[in-house]
């Protein structure tokens, strides 16, 4: 089925993540897309009490940890490309983030937000994580897609 325009807001049902470059298992992070619309997307990692990170990143003081945080935010940035028409192998070739809050078992879903722009095959892409009640990162990177 042919993607719209970018002007016109994508459907969430148009993506199947499973369809898509994605990481599979443990390592993919983002559960839904929500919203793609022009330069941006929207997305949710879920995290509910049986999330298998719990028992695993500090027992008895669980914590969803940063770096996957991180991960999820590339995956968004990827997916963004694979909605406009990229294919290939997505790499991040830079990556920073800033945390300003924890999540623990009470935080899901977490809520991922990118604005994403395209310089010569480059895609740069300023995500914000949060919840419904609390920021918790900003990240920035820079990723490309390897043509197979």
């Amino acid at each position: 089925m042919p993607l719209p325009a970018p002007a016109e807001p994508i459907s969430a049902g148009l993506i199947d993540l499973d369809q898509t470059f994605l990481p599979v298992g443990r390592m993919r992070q983002i559960t839904r897309v929500t919203r793609i619309q022009d330069a941006s997307i929207t997305a949710e990692m879920e995290l509910n009490h049986e999330h298998w990170v719990w028992p695993e990143h500090f027992p008895g003081d669980p914590i969803f940890p940063g770096t996957l945080m991180l991960e999820g935010a590339g995956q968004l940035v990827a997916l963004w490309a694979w909605a406009n028409g990229s294919r290939g192998r997505p790499r991040l070739v830079r990556i920073s983030g800033s945390f300003s809050s924890p999540a623990g078992p009470g935080t899901a879903p977490l809520l991922l937000e990118a604005e994403v722009q395209r310089k010569r095959g480059v895609y740069f892409g300023k995500v914000w994580i949060g919840s419904k009640s609390v920021d918790l990162a900003t990240v920035e990177l820079a990723l490309v897609v390897l043509r197979d």
